[in-house]
């Protein structure tokens, strides 16, 4: 005969129980270095934009079909690249304006604040990670 074993929930001890994990959420006291940050961002873009525009317009040498091919896929690659460019250099001025009117951290989608580690990691994020997620699920 085995003897089964009740534990009780009263039993439990209150540290044991599974807690919720506290978010650190970015203060307004930090805002000074992030928007260093961002500034630093948005001059690195756009002094990347200008270097490959200014690329493009020395590259207008014309050869044989290959060459125009060659050209002609290297120029596509570069306008993608700069559409990037300036969709990141658009989130970055957007979140400086945030921070003028004092809503920097916030969720764009469920209006929490967005946890200081994302922040730090892409300091232009419009979105919290699960908001982020779901607005990629929902795109595919």
């Amino acid at each position: 005969m085995t003897q089964k074993k009740h534990k009780s929930r009263s039993a439990k001890p209150a540290a044991g129980r599974a807690k919720r994990k506290q978010v650190e959420t970015v203060s307004k006291k930090s805002w000074g270095a992030i928007r260093g940050r961002l500034e630093v961002l948005r001059e690195d873009l756009l002094r990347a934009v200008k270097q490959k525009e200014a690329q493009d317009i020395g590259g207008m040498e014309v050869g044989d079909e290959a060459d125009q091919a060659t050209s002609s896929l290297e120029k596509e690659m570069l306008f993608e690249l700069s559409d990037n460019e300036r969709a990141t250099l658009d989130q970055i001025e957007g979140a400086l304006r945030k921070m003028e009117k004092g809503i920097y951290g916030l969720c764009e989608s469920c209006q929490k604040p967005i946890p200081k580690l994302r922040l730090q990691a892409v300091p232009f994020a419009r979105y919290c990670i699960s908001c982020q997620t779901s607005a990629e699920r929902a795109a595919v």
